[in-house]
């Protein structure tokens, strides 16, 4: 029942169809987006089905739609479903954006908006003033259920609906707290019931547990979920044959401490069977204090061969301050037996925890580089997220953060933004690393037939393919011009592109202009002019160390005898200039490109030259295409 259509109250109950997204972490070589898997979605039309039968039409946004398009392609999808419900899962990486869609979906006569996901709480500064008719806390399942009852019922008052938060004129109200269910046994599985398929990458996320052991203050996981509950084995069984049978390259569980699950024995008993059928990478999250060697032969003959290990800091005040426990015999202990089996081992570092000045940061970095205590360092800035102990004890504790997502810290009483960004450039030089790796855009394709997504548009001299749909454009666009005199065609230029912009501000673009004839005088301002785009995460990475990808890239095109070279043009400070080469590129290349590079920009210049990545195809590249525009 689409809003507006109520009438008079009836007991009658009326078909309800529903329609779930989850938006992608955004790139823009589209990288991320093809991990995208949305297991809430998935629990939700399950459940659903289940407890309405044909009584509630629920669909998930096919992952063609929600990974890969752009706000006008999802936009159409919802409303060529002209569903009476829409509900979007909010996480960091996506809750700005799926609040704009909210803004343009709701409203007299459209249908109803739910919200769910780790972002909906109390605190979250982004929800008042959004446009939502109810919001789900914590576990979703029963909330989703209750709602879809009510609305299909015919009724508006949702008051006695436990577990939401709700828009008011006077401001949002929550309204009493739902206590999560007892048994997750009656969760049917999304991807036994037809919900969920693998990614386009072949990953599977598996879910075996609900709640940690663990209190980390910057973590809102567990008070979500106090008690641990597990899913009946036979069900995880089942779920992880069919990720087998369905061809998957790895399953990743996403229990937050899978050594520590209880009944772990007989989980990695069910993947060693598994692995005689056809084996399968498995990765999971956990503590390495908590293995022993006889856990970690488990552990490997059931086929893991990649952990995550959040060791955050070495410091006893910090972790002290912030909830986690740190043995250190046991974590090396632990993360040597991983290594010696050949287990590739992921350690995170956390910068900016209350209680860490920047020569604790160093000292943690030294500990695991110097002991050689992992496969790859993955160093994060702490996010004060919403609904966790550090977020109600950030003012108490002296901790300045981002008002938006991420929510990076960005002081604390022992450092400040300039220390956060000198723990990355100190982990890096040790390491070799880049952790903010430059995103060259997607600009390969088969031409645009009119059918699927557009990621790249070339703007070329002469006729070209005609007039592109906005509801075409892709979550991400290279726009290539080739014209050399394309700063004499601003006009032309603008009123080609302006449209499929403004109806995708969330799309993230990449300016790829040739090196003959650039000014930069001209050529930034009207780009930048052309490149208004919506509030987004990656636009707040501050401590970057390097030229980083903004939602707005721009990089110049050196032609050399064996291809092109890529530049890109820091459009924010950054430091020197990342210039990309073909492979067979050597030194002489390399002269070439600075001396042509310091004409147009400039002596003085520092250049770090990389190889240009090869494309690897993938299923997703079935969907996406490029289109030539004449100019």
């Amino acid at each position: 029942m689409r809003r507006g259509d109520e009438g008079g109250r009836s007991e009658e109950r009326t078909p309800v169809k529903a329609v779930l997204l989850q938006l992608p972490v955004q790139s823009h070589d589209y990288g991320y987006s093809l991990e995208n898997i949305p297991l809430a979605a998935g629990y939700l039309r399950e459940a659903a089905r289940q407890r309405f039968g044909d009584g509630v039409e629920v669909a998930v946004c096919p992952p063609e739609i929600a990974s890969l398009g752009g706000d006008a392609a999802i936009l159409g999808w919802i409303r060529d479903q002209a569903p009476d419900v829409v509900g979007f899962s909010c996480y960091l990486w996506n809750v700005e954006r799926s609040l704009g869609l909210c803004g343009r979906l709701h409203g007299p006569g459209g249908p109803r908006v739910v919200l769910g996901g780790p972002e909906i709480s109390p605190d979250n500064g982004l929800l008042p003033g959004a446009r939502f008719d109810a919001a789900v806390i914590g576990e979703g399942e029963g909330a989703f259920i209750d709602l879809l009852a009510a609305w299909s019922a015919g009724g508006d008052d949702l008051s006695s609906i436990p577990g939401l938060l709700l828009p008011r004129p006077e401001g949002i109200r929550a309204t009493p707290p739902r206590r999560p269910l007892g048994s997750l046994d009656a969760i049917p599985s999304p991807y036994l019931g037809g919900s969920l398929a693998r990614s386009y990458t072949g990953t599977v996320f598996l879910e075996t547990v609900r709640g940690c052991v663990y209190r980390c203050s910057y973590c809102s996981y567990h008070k979500q979920f106090r008690k641990l509950r597990t899913f009946d084995l036979a069900r995880t069984k089942a779920e992880v044959m069919w990720a087998v049978e369905s061809g998957a390259s790895e399953i990743s569980f996403i229990d937050p401490c899978f050594a520590m699950r209880p009944g772990i024995g007989d989980l990695l008993a069910v993947l060693e069977e598994a692995r005689r059928t056809r084996p399968v990478k498995i990765s999971c999250e956990l503590t390495a204090e908590d293995l022993d060697q006889g856990r970690v032969d488990e552990l490997v003959r059931a086929g893991v061969r990649h952990v995550e290990i959040g060791l955050q800091s070495t410091n006893k005040r910090a972790l002290d301050l912030c909830g986690r426990r740190f043995d250190e015999a046991l974590f090396v202990r632990g993360v040597r037996m991983l290594l010696e089996a050949d287990v590739h081992v992921t350690a995170d570092v956390m910068v900016g925890l209350p209680g860490d000045t920047l020569a604790d940061v160093m000292k943690t970095v030294d500990f695991l580089v110097q002991g050689g205590l992992y496969t790859t360092l993955n160093l994060y800035p702490v996010s004060v997220l919403p609904n966790t102990v550090l977020r109600e004890q950030a003012s108490r504790l002296g901790i300045v953060h981002q008002d938006r997502p991420p929510y990076y810290v960005t002081s604390t009483p022992n450092m400040k933004a300039d220390d956060v960004r000198a723990a990355f450039a100190y982990a890096e030089e040790f390491t070799g690393e880049s952790y903010f790796p430059v995103e060259l855009p997607r600009t390969v394709g088969a031409p645009f037939r009119g059918k699927g997504l557009v990621s790249a548009v070339v703007l070329a001299p002469g006729r070209g393919d005609g007039p592109v749909d906005p509801g075409s454009i892709g979550q991400a666009l290279a726009v290539e011009i080739t014209d050399p005199a394309w700063l004499g065609k601003m006009g032309v230029i603008e009123g080609m592109l302006r449209p499929l912009l403004e109806a995708n501000p969330s799309t993230l673009v990449s300016w790829i202009v040739p090196e003959e004839g650039f000014l930069p005088g001209k050529a930034l301002p009207f780009l930048s002019s052309l490149s208004v785009r919506s509030p987004h995460p990656c636009d707040r990475e501050y401590m970057s160390t390097h030229p980083r990808s903004c939602s707005s890239q721009l990089f110049i095109r050196t032609p050399l005898d064996m291809g092109d070279a890529c530049t890109l043009l820091p459009t924010e400070g950054g430091r020197g200039l990342e210039v990309f080469l073909p492979a067979a590129a050597g030194p002489e290349e390399e002269g070439d490109v600075s001396r042509r590079l310091g004409k147009i920009l400039g002596r003085g210049i520092r250049l770090s030259f990389h190889d240009l990545p090869v494309h690897e195809p993938h299923e997703a590249d079935a969907f996406l295409g490029s289109v030539t525009l004449g100019i």
